[in-house]
């Protein structure tokens, strides 16, 4: 009966320490990767287990005395994220100061210019190809409504 409780207790010290490693922070490690603790508690049951609870309560005494958190799940409240500031396409260019300088304004003023000129062309053109009326301003063009016989 000692035997089994003896063997009890030293599987729960290893059972215990493979799930502290797995559960612990990379502060707690000791500069120790966690692979390499798994490994070494696994092969070395006994000494892993208790090298592992020597150097993670040391680690979490020295961030108890330094006041950051030591124990708890979830890990309290986390940082806000920072992140650089973005900025947007329109607020890297610099608005033009004068409509002159604006060259997408001067594209639509060249434009507007373009279509009155075209405007003013299409509108002579009209009134050249109109047959002119008779004098007595009926609106009926010459030749209109005369039987010749």
């Amino acid at each position: 009966m000692p035997k089994l409780v003896f063997f009890l207790l030293y599987l729960a010290l290893v059972v215990y320490a493979l799930v502290d490693v797995i559960q612990s922070e990379d502060e707690d490690l000791g500069g120790i990767q966690k692979g390499f603790w798994i490994v070494a508690i696994v092969f070395l049951p006994l000494a892993g287990s208790i090298a592992w609870l020597v150097v993670s309560n040391t680690a979490r005494r020295r961030r108890r005395s330094s006041g950051q958190q030591v124990t708890g799940f979830p890990a309290g409240q986390p940082e806000p994220a920072r992140y650089e500031r973005r900025t947007r396409s329109w607020e890297q260019d610099a608005a033009p100061l004068a409509p002159e300088d604006d060259p997408e304004f001067i594209w639509l003023m060249e434009q507007a210019q373009r279509k009155r000129e075209r405007e003013a062309r299409e509108g002579a053109s009209r009134t050249e190809d109109a047959e002119p009326t008779d004098a007595d301003g009926d609106g009926r063009q010459r030749g209109e409504g005369h039987v010749e016989g």
